[in-house]
């Protein structure tokens, strides 16, 4: 066996490989895995790892309520679940094939119509009813012209807390270049990316 020093450094990485929001929803999920099999009378040996017919029981019980994206991420969720504990997975043709009868079953209800797109003339309205005098307005425009010009997500450079600021993670004004070309085009230095992690990433404001 490996020695205490080896297995705490396994358990670390492991507790490093998915983002904070991608681990809370993971939890809700095996929390109503264990839930469900709580209601079932599943015994707890029989649950990690569990058999693919468990699993596609999990999946079926929210056949008609629930959209099949939704279904395959909550898949996925048993999946990491079962990897961080080492245990073997289980899942293979049978539960494809009922997490398929599940998607084609989803109801209309389960799904919503797409927003629509936010534009110039959107951006006008609130630089009008904003004044760039006061720093929170202020930050308030910067967000929303770089997020629409640089066609990035609010959680790419918000914080998702309220009560935090997670420094490593957000960009500051020290991390907008100066102009590179002729038509006054700027550079933003986005310090963590959900795909790129602390490398980073940069994106491109075109003068508008």
């Amino acid at each position: 066996s490996l020695s205490r020093n080896a297995e705490s450094r396994i358990l670390l990485a492991l507790n490093s490989a998915w983002a904070s929001s991608t681990l809370r929803k993971y939890h809700n999920v095996v929390t109503n895995f264990l839930d469900f099999c709580d209601s079932e009378s599943i015994p707890p040996a029989e649950r990690c790892p569990a058999s693919e017919h468990l699993l596609c029981a999990f999946a079926s019980s929210r056949m008609g309520s629930l959209a099949g994206p939704t279904i395959q991420s909550h898949m996925s969720a048993l999946k990491a679940w079962h990897a961080y504990h080492n245990a073997r997975w289980n899942g293979a043709t049978r539960l494809r094939l009922v997490l398929t009868g599940v998607s084609n079953r989803a109801p209309p209800s389960s799904t919503k119509p797409p927003r629509p797109p936010v534009t110039r003339a959107m951006l006008l309205v609130l630089a009008a009813k904003l004044s760039m005098t006061d720093p929170l307005d202020a930050c308030c425009m910067a967000v929303a012209a770089s997020a629409f010009w640089g066609q990035l997500r609010l959680g790419e450079i918000l914080s998702p807390w309220d009560s935090s600021f997670p420094t490593a993670h957000i960009s500051y004004r020290e991390h907008l270049s100066l102009a590179f070309n002729q038509n006054g085009s700027r550079k933003l230095f986005l310090p963590y990316t959900k795909v790129k992690k602390n490398r980073g990433e940069e994106v491109v404001l075109c003068r508008q």
